[in-house]
């Protein structure tokens, strides 16, 4: 496609995969023509960071899937629980979590719908591993996981909602950051276990989270020598050239496995989810509609949100232009990467790139999903 090739010699990120095609009974979405362009990496002299692993772009390559992670980890696993009975959307955090309600009450009233529908009321975003940064200082890489954990969690518990919980829907990582929590604390399991027990595993999708266990540097070693093809994300200048690594810098501060940020896939791996959650795998269709139909915010009026999933926006504003009906459901993710699926339109599309790397200033991306979306619409 002569957009993404001209993406590549724009240099909008070194490489990307993307598939799109029809979505009706006699085709499946493991039969979408697939485009593998570019490399793993540019060639970047900056900061000593001449040991960068390049190499073409290949069905083998991970990406960092970077929000993405939100519906292929925490809304499938909060999909399948409540299609098994395990869990209610109206159950609030106290239920699940009371010792932490206990220490911070303004988590009291919000229950899993506000959570999953982004109608809790919590900021957007907050840069808490910068306090991480400050209170361990060059010690942060090489803390125990449990550790730091510990210590962001109670930075995302502490923080305050902006406004009442249903009036208003605004896209948060602190939600999931808290889903993730939740997840663990239902499963009895770390959350890269239940996601990969429950959702993958059964789908044979080899979707992974990659907890931070090494510095960079050693990530990008661990690399070459096993010879993955992984897609570099930021030279940052703080952690160095990323490779391997999550790129999210709050999903990193804490470990690399978080509710909002962490999963790393290759294309196969997307399209397989993908297949899995039409063919009703992943949960009920009864269960997905639930899912995937627009939110009603307290006052009855319509939030521009699923449970888990982006909605298109509905003036052609968003990353979709004119291309998908309202009824589509899907995500983008910082790094680069989005999926979208029409029904009502019976077609859908997989993009995924590494459109920060080498910086993530680089706003390209924007106009790179509209044309694409629009080409094939």
């Amino acid at each position: 496609m002569e957009i993404l090739e001209r993406a590549i010699q724009d240099r909008i990120g070194s490489g990307l995969a993307a598939a799109a095609g029809a979505l009706d009974s006699s085709s499946s979405i493991l039969q979408w023509p697939e485009v593998y362009l570019g490399e793993t990496s540019h060639d970047l002299t900056s900061h000593d960071l001449t040991d960068a692993i390049k190499g073409p772009i290949t069905p083998a390559t991970k990406f960092d899937l970077a929000s993405l992670t939100k519906i292929l980890s925490i809304t499938s696993l909060f999909m399948n629980w409540v299609d098994g009975g395990r869990v209610d959307l109206d159950q609030s955090l106290e239920h699940f979590l009371p010792e932490v309600t206990a220490r911070h009450a303004h988590l009291k009233p919000l229950t899993l719908f506000h959570l999953l529908s982004h109608t809790s009321g919590l900021p957007a975003w907050k840069p808490f591993y910068e306090e991480m940064r400050v209170h361990f200082g060059d010690q942060l890489p090489f803390l125990p996981i449990a550790q730091r954990k510990d210590y962001f969690f109670e930075l995302v518990f502490s923080t305050m909602p902006e406004i009442s919980p249903g009036t208003k829907a605004v896209y948060s990582d602190l939600g999931f950051l808290i889903l993730g929590a939740v997840a663990e604390k239902i499963g009895g399991k770390s959350l890269d276990q239940l996601a990969h027990e429950i959702v993958w595993n059964p789908i044979g999708t080899g979707l992974q989270y990659r907890p931070v266990v090494t510095d960079t540097a050693g990530e990008r070693a661990r690399i070459r020598q096993t010879g993955e093809s992984v897609a570099a994300t930021e030279d940052c200048p703080w952690r160095g050239l990323v490779q391997g690594q999550v790129h999210d810098d709050n999903a990193w501060s804490m470990g690399g496995v978080a509710g909002h940020a962490g999963v790393f896939g290759t294309l196969i791996d997307v399209k397989r989810w993908a297949q899995a959650l039409l063919d009703g795998k992943i949960a009920s269709p009864a269960v997905l509609k639930k899912f995937t139909t627009e939110v009603r915010l307290n006052d009855g009026s319509p939030s521009g949100r699923a449970l888990g999933f982006d909605l298109p926006a509905k003036d052609g504003s968003g990353s979709t232009a004119d291309a998908f009906f309202s009824t589509a459901i899907g995500h983008l993710g910082f790094t680069g990467t989005s999926i979208w699926l029409d029904l009502d339109q019976g077609r859908g599309a997989i993009l995924l790139t590494n459109r920060v790397h080498p910086s993530r200033d680089d706003l390209r991306i924007r106009n790179l999903r509209r044309e694409f979306h629009s080409q094939i619409g």
